[in-house]
């Protein structure tokens, strides 16, 4: 566009230097236009850049809660197992005590 713009302006007999600043003028015209043109996308970036960062962070506390929900089930069963282990081998040891007996009786 630069060289085309300053091609026409030379063929309307405008000199060098005002066609070069009248190119570099019409550049920076583009460049406010543009800029003014995409600040609300900016902005509207910026707000779906936050939302999402909350969200995230909403997440990571469910997460997080979460698993610590499930460490204390796994915690409680494990304790449950090793009582119910413990109930057992106590009962099998009275069991064999009670055989023994039985057998020291006859």
């Amino acid at each position: 566009m630069q060289v085309a713009l300053f091609r026409a302006l030379k063929s309307a007999n405008i000199d060098d230097e005002a066609a070069a600043k009248a190119v570099v003028v019409v550049e920076e015209q583009i460049d406010m236009a543009v800029g003014r043109a995409i600040e609300p996308l900016k902005q509207q970036i910026a707000g779906l850049e936050l939302k999402l960062d909350q969200r995230i962070a909403g997440l990571e506390v469910k997460l997080d809660s979460g698993l610590k929900g499930m460490q204390t089930s796994i915690d409680g069963l494990k304790w449950y197992i090793i009582g119910l282990g413990s109930l057992m081998t106590g009962a099998i040891a009275v069991g064999a005590a009670l055989t023994a007996y039985a057998q020291f009786i006859k």
